[in-house]
């Protein structure tokens, strides 16, 4: 059996054992998908999980095929209006715990948590996700935040919050991702950037007894470390700090320490001080590395010395890339820019579709071998296309149509030119437009 083969399997498993318990994933337990229906429950799983960008009718000819006895659109609309808001997070949760891990140093999954902004189809009239004209649209848009914990060495989506992007919040949505995560102590290396740099980021990690490694800007180090780091090119400190409420001396417990107490305004969130526990005590390290003649970088971590040493770091934390490269794929060769509804929970529910199948199609490209060239550059997959066949294959139900996966993948390929640079483009993308939508 190939390997796309086993991943398909493991994918059918995770739609039965939907399938066996319907009740625990709909909006009304008993009722809902208790009956059998043109559109059933696993076919409308798989149809809903692979859908492209087309419109919903569309979607329906390239699931059954172009004929008369493919169901309606009603029968779509109805049986996504009975998914419950956590069934697709539960299959995702499922499905992932089916796939090996890949680890680093044998050891640690590496997690990256970055957030990513998704256009939806324009509504003035709901306050949570329009943004009134501005330089960048006229008539203003609605969008919503996607926040994602992502395994970076399986590419693979580990979890997600969505928020409405008028209510974004990317440090709520961090601890409440990692207080989420069930993995044994010490397992996870949480990586991101320095939006995520907080002290009440780090205490959720400590508590957790896992690791983290997030970026800092040098006005925020300063602050941790209590000096200036004009002219220092390379850094490795140890930091012990108390944070309290307290702006007093006086009502510091532990008075022979006042230089490493912290204060924290009662502005800023840190759930880990209270009227009981008025003072929270961490360790950091703090490491300054040079990334490029002239410029530096911050890096706030607790991982340990002996294992981890500082010219380590740089390539490490340059491994968080590649979650940017995942919201890109879920955007584009996944469809995340066509939303087939106007409606925010419906919204919701493509977004996490389309996590899961891009967990599915990066698990068999992960898995594909390329032939040795003797040319001037390596060449990787094409993952654009990757993501089609994969999809395409996930789709196939009739138990006659052969796809060769991992031969077609292996066809797709494009040469590693490393060292290119391009200067990020801000652009402004309207969401694709269908006027059927519900």
């Amino acid at each position: 059996m190939k390997y796309s083969d086993s991943v398909k399997a493991l994918f059918n498993a995770t739609i039965n054992e939907f399938a066996l318990s319907p009740e625990n994933y709909a909006v009304n337990p008993g009722k809902d998908f208790s009956r059998n229906r043109k559109l059933g429950f696993k076919d409308f799983l798989r149809m809903f999980l692979t859908m492209e960008g087309d419109c919903v009718k569309e979607e329906i000819y390239r699931y059954f095929g172009r004929v008369t006895s493919a169901p309606s659109k009603a029968a779509y609309y109805k049986q996504r209006t009975k998914l419950n808001k956590d069934a697709l997070r539960n299959f995702l949760f499922l499905f992932n715990k089916k796939l090996s891990k890949n680890l680093y140093k044998n050891r640690y999954q590496l997690i990256s948590c970055d957030g990513s902004s998704a256009d939806l189809f324009r509504n003035p009239d709901d306050p949570d996700t329009f943004y009134e004209p501005n330089g960048k649209s006229t008539k203003g848009f609605n969008q919503i935040h996607i926040n994602a914990m992502y395994s970076i060495l399986d590419r693979r989506f580990t979890d997600l919050v969505i928020q409405p992007g008028r209510k974004r919040n990317e440090y709520s949505a961090f601890c409440e991702m990692v207080d989420a995560a069930d993995s044994e102590p010490g397992s996870m290396i949480y990586l991101g950037d320095r939006g995520y740099a907080s002290y009440n980021n780090f205490a959720h990690i400590a508590e957790k007894n896992q690791l983290f490694l997030i970026r800092c800007t040098d006005k925020k180090t300063e602050g941790l470390l209590g000096f200036s780091l004009d002219g220092v090119k390379e850094l490795d400190y140890h930091v012990d700090r108390i944070l309290s409420r307290s702006q007093s001396k006086k009502r510091h417990l532990q008075p022979d320490k006042d230089g490493n107490y912290r204060h924290i305004s009662q502005k800023v969130p840190m759930d880990f001080l209270s009227n009981e526990h008025p003072e929270y005590s961490i360790s950091l390290r703090i490491i300054r590395i040079e990334i490029a003649p002239g410029c530096y970088e911050n890096l706030i971590t607790n991982l340990p010395d002996l294992e981890f040493d500082i010219h380590e770091f740089k390539d490490l934390y340059h491994l968080r890339w590649s979650e940017e490269n995942a919201f890109r794929d879920i955007k584009y060769p996944l469809c995340l820019k066509a939303f087939h509804s106007r409606k925010y929970e419906y919204t919701v529910q493509e977004v996490w579709a389309r996590a899961i199948l891009h967990n599915f199609c990066t698990e068999i490209m992960l898995h594909v071998t390329l032939e040795k060239r003797d040319t001037k550059f390596q060449y990787q997959i094409n993952y654009s296309e990757g993501f089609k066949i994969s999809r395409d294959f996930l789709r196939i139900h009739d138990n006659v149509t052969i796809l060769d996966v991992e031969g077609l993948i292996a066809q797709n390929i494009e040469a590693i030119r490393p060292n290119r640079i391009f200067a990020r483009q801000q652009r402004f993308k309207l969401p694709l437009s269908f006027c059927y939508r519900s």
